[in-house]
């Protein structure tokens, strides 16, 4: 705006104009009017556009700052609850571990106690052979001792069964013994209490086919040494029956029977250690005694096998019944083997059954039962 239009202006306002500089002047002031009204309304849309850009810019970025936010929110969350994870883990571990070693059976003495179910399953279920055992552990000193027990004729396998022993905190608990079959003291009773059949038996022998094998059980009209039942029986028998195709039966007292697996085949000696491997010397001996049924070696035998059931007791009534032999006093029996040597009741011979019959006419048997007869 130069001076003379402000010169003119100024006029205008004082009313100094004639009629054609009032409208002259009058003209410019439109023109400037609408410039002005043109400028303004560009402003507003140049403001309302870049208001427009600006704003969804900022909402990514409210967005973006949210989603990173949430994120490390997440991580942190993830991340925790993994280090609680460890550290549950690395204390459950921890924890059980030495748990296990304050109570729980260490591997000698698992391997003591594996030998003493398999002992004891030969001592009261004579009829089936322990041909296979195992230890299993679990967290917080819980073990389980398991012996696969079969019954079998020469090559033949009749059935089988299993006794699972669990020990918690080193002390047997409770047994998971599947359905056993009787126990010896069970399948077999005194002479003196049922009459005597000496033929029966022997009937089912002479009607079996040839070629078959049989398992029997022979009981005595009287008791027996182990060199007794060698001269009237094994001998008769000759090389058709192995010493390990014989299990005797023996009776302690008028009514404690067992059978008298070889304690010489028992390896532990426990506690386990250097001090007490001299007991374990000349075993390999002492079971050829054994097996040739000397009478001495048979003795010393069933007194180890006496002082194995006296010093396990409760994991014998865990194996089998909880009040078994509460009411038996070990030192008395051990003392009569001592006194007495051992006696026997009975027997179980595996053999063909024809070579069986040459045991028929003994002035010694009782009666004869046939347990099995297979084809070879």
């Amino acid at each position: 705006m130069d001076n003379e239009f402000q010169k003119k202006l100024k006029l205008y306002k004082e009313g100094k104009l004639n009629k054609e500089e009032v409208s002259e002047i009058e003209s410019s002031i439109d023109k400037f009017i609408a410039i002005s009204d043109y400028l303004n309304n560009d402003e507003k849309d140049f403001f309302e556009e870049l208001k427009q850009q600006t704003t969804p810019e900022g909402n990514i970025t409210d967005k973006s700052l949210k989603i990173k936010i949430n994120l490390r929110i997440i991580l942190l969350t993830v991340s925790s609850v993994i280090f609680a994870l460890l550290v549950l883990i690395l204390l459950f571990f921890t924890t059980s571990k030495i748990t296990t070693s304050i109570f729980g059976l260490n591997y000698k003495e698992t391997f003591v106690k594996r030998e003493v179910v398999v002992q004891f399953a030969e001592m009261f279920i004579p009829q089936y052979k322990s041909n296979e055992s195992s230890v299993s552990s679990s967290p917080f000193a819980q073990q389980n001792i398991s012996v696969f027990l079969k019954n079998s004729v020469g090559n033949t396998k009749i059935d089988t069964t299993e006794i699972d022993v669990k020990y918690s905190f080193g002390k047997p608990v409770k047994s998971k013994t599947n359905e056993l079959p009787p126990l010896i003291s069970e399948e077999v009773v005194a002479t003196s209490n049922h009459e005597s059949d000496t033929i029966s038996g022997f009937k089912v022998l002479e009607n079996a086919p040839f070629g078959t094998k049989s398992k029997i059980f022979i009981e005595f009209n009287r008791r027996l040494s182990a060199e007794d039942i060698k001269e009237n029986f094994i001998n008769k028998l000759g090389s058709t029956v192995t010493p390990f195709d014989i299990t005797p039966i023996a009776i302690i007292n008028s009514n404690f029977i067992l059978a008298n697996p070889s304690y010489y085949e028992f390896r532990p000696v426990f506690p386990y250690d250097s001090n007490n491997a001299n007991q374990l010397e000349d075993n390999g001996v002492k079971q050829e005694q054994y097996l040739n049924m000397d009478n001495q070696a048979h003795k010393n035998s069933l007194i180890g096998n006496l002082h194995i059931i006296k010093n396990n007791l409760n994991l014998l009534q865990t194996m089998f019944y909880n009040d078994m032999f509460n009411d038996v006093n070990f030192d008395d029996l051990i003392k009569n083997v001592e006194d007495n040597g051992a006696e026997y009741m009975g027997i179980y011979i595996i053999g063909d059954s024809k070579e069986l019959l040459k045991l028929k006419g003994s002035p010694l048997i009782h009666c004869m039962r046939v347990q099995n007869i297979v084809i070879w």
